[in-house]
This record gives C-alpha cells, structure tokens and sequence, in this order.
C-alpha cells in the first residue's frame, strides 16, 4: 500500500490567511466606488489583496512535488484539466449551450466578413453583450492558471525524478518567467484572441508571464524540501531581502516588474516563516486548515457571488457601488457565507467522496445543456 505523506499544515495556513483575507477585500474590490480606489488607502490594500494569488500558485507549486508520485501521474493531469475547465466554466458567457453555440458561430463568422442569418435569432451578428461576455470568458483566471501549471510540473515532475535536478530544473524555470515577463507582455498582444491572454496581462487576470513563475518557485522549494530543507530555508529567505530593500528602493508599480514580484515572494516567505515557527511550537487551527483544503472552492464560491457567474449576477447589480463600512460588512456576511459552504462541502466530500464532485459536475453540466435561452 502507497505510505501517504504528513500534510504539511503551514501551507494551509497560509492559505487559510489569504482565504479570510481575500473574501472581503474582494467585496470591497467589487462594491466600492470607482473613485476611491484612486486613493492611497486603497492601493495600500490592493497591494495585500495581490498577494492572494501567489499565495494559492507557491503552495500549489510546492504540494505538487511535495505529494506527488508516478502512479498519481494521469490523475494529476485529469486534475489540471478539470481546474481549467472550472475556470472557463465560471466565466461563461451565456448560462445556455445553445446560444452559446449559435452566438460563437455568428461571431467566427462575421469576424470573417460572412453574414449568416439563422431563423431561430434576429440579427446576423451576435449581440452586444454576448461579445462583451466573451471577452470576459477568454481571460485566465487563478483556477486556469493554476491547472495549466499543474499540467507542465506534472510532466516535469515524470520526466525528471531526482530532487536535486528538480531543483536544478524548477529555480531556472521560476526566474526566467519573472525575468521575461514584461518582453512576453509586448510580445503576447499580437497573439490570436483566445491564446494572447496566456502571455499578456491586456485582457487577462492572470498570465502564464509571471503567475507560473510562482509555481515553479514552490516547485523548487518542494523540490529542496526533499533533499536539503537547509536549501529550501536559504531560497525562501533570500526574496526577503528584496522587502527590506524596499526601505531605501521603492519597488515599482507593476506587478510584472521583476523587482515588483521579488517583493511580493518575500512577503509570502516572511509570513511562510512565522507559519513554520507556529506549527514547531505546537500551534493548530482546525479552522485556518480547512479553509486551506478548501481555498480553490473557496474562491470559486464566494468569486461567483461578488463578480457574478453564468448563472448569478454580481453584487452591484443588487447593492450599486458603497463606501468602505458597507463593503466590508458585506465582505464579512460573505465570509461567513464561505465558510459554512466550505465546511458543509468538505463534510459531505468525505462521506460520499469523489462521487459528490462529480454529480456536482454533472447537474450544471446537464441545466447547462438543456436550457434553451
């Protein structure tokens, strides 16, 4: 029988902390007025709030080597594709395959200079709105970002067995990403309309240039983990340097920006730091650690609330835009919200297992199909 490794309970914590963090500075993010998010206040708060996604890309990087063995090789490949179509899935531009299917039609084709007319529609082109939302569907957001990572550090990891040339491997790979970044940014704006948002921050949340950067740095620590945790305790404490520079060097805007990105790993491994210390003194938090297991569901929940989905509108569509204390109380009625859902979910998962995933998948998968308009 597979001998199953200790969960590492500092990484969910970590994501435990992102996951109270992010919910209610996304309400925030998505109630505000436009105006105050010019403010100093705010920008101070986008800054933390932009920590969120590498927070999720480190840990998924690091308990991709830390958990992975070949048999887990084809299953983990299955999981990537999934994340990716749990992403798409969440930024449909229509709750109906139907219109989806005659809408991308008549966009391919009057995208050609080809006007069809279909009896079942009124005009020969797509309708305003369909567009707009397919725009927004093309984008790649955290859960898209994470599964495409998860399907190259998953062949990586098949190809390349020894934790040293893991390592050898995955610190390289991380650098060049932040490296190249701002050149892949020019570069991906002349790409075709569904693959330019990989490898450009125009029209996208979350490209490939810098995100996967993250992931293989936690890669690399996982990598480290297994041979030297010397090693791995030397790589998270040299980004931190890049925080305290910040003293005397302001790091710039961009979060493109390698200098930029240096900052935002620091203070990941400053907070990965105290975790670490927490956990050897025997500190535990059952709370913080199933909301950690349950991050990605997290996001996905409370995202669909606040921005809207396919099948839910956004949270101004109810409220309009408010100040600061009714955003963030409604942040907070939000969490709550998260956290139950999270709880229950993660309860009836471990009674009924996979199982419950799947019919989850299958019911939308099946109202999406069937609903006609």
């Amino acid at each position: 029988m597979e001998n199953k490794k200790k969960r590492l309970l500092f990484f969910d914590y970590l994501k435990g902390l992102f996951v109270i963090w992010m919910v209610p500075t996304h309400t925030l993010d998505g109630l505000i007025f436009p105006a105050v998010k010019m403010t100093s206040l705010y920008k101070s708060v986008a800054f933390f709030n932009g920590l969120v996604a590498p927070a999720f890309l480190v840990s998924s990087g690091f308990l991709a080597v830390y958990t992975y063995n070949d048999g887990k090789f084809w299953r983990r490949l299955r999981r990537g594709i999934e994340l990716m179509a749990f992403g798409y899935a969440t930024q449909l531009p229509t709750k109906s395959l139907l219109l989806l299917l005659l809408f991308t039609l008549l966009f391919v084709t009057s995208s050609l200079g080809i006007h069809l007319h279909l009896p079942l529609l009124p005009s020969d082109s797509p309708p305003e709105w369909f567009v707009r939302g397919l725009y927004v569907f093309r984008r790649v957001e955290i859960l898209i970002s994470i599964g495409s990572g998860v399907l190259v550090i998953t062949t990586i990891l098949r190809l390349v067995s020894s934790p040293r040339a893991r390592f050898a491997v995955f610190l390289p790979l991380a650098l060049a990403f932040w490296l190249m970044t701002p050149w892949v940014w020019r570069w991906g704006k002349g790409l075709p309309l569904f693959i330019a948002p990989y490898f450009t921050r125009e029209g996208s949340l979350f490209p490939v240039f810098p995100y996967w950067g993250y992931m293989f740095f936690g890669s690399a620590l996982g990598s480290a983990y297994a041979f030297n945790r010397r090693m791995m305790f030397l790589l998270m404490l040299l980004p931190v340097f890049a925080v305290a520079l910040t003293v005397f060097v302001p790091y710039p805007p961009s979060e493109g920006a390698f200098y930029n990105i240096l900052v935002r790993v620091g203070t990941l491994m400053l907070i990965l730091f105290v975790l670490i210390a927490a956990e050897g003194f025997g500190v535990h938090s059952e709370f913080l650690a199933m909301l950690g297991r349950n991050s990605l569901m997290s996001y996905a929940f409370h995202n669909a609330i606040v921005y809207g989905s396919p099948f839910t509108r956004p949270l101004t569509h109810f409220y309009g835009h408010r100040g600061w204390f009714d955003s963030l109380t409604v942040g907070v009625l939000i969490l709550a919200v998260t956290t139950v859902f999270v709880y229950t979910w993660e309860m009836l998962r471990n009674r009924y297992g996979a199982k419950l995933s799947r019919n989850v998948w299958k019911f939308f998968a099946y109202v999406f199909a069937l609903n006609p308009w």
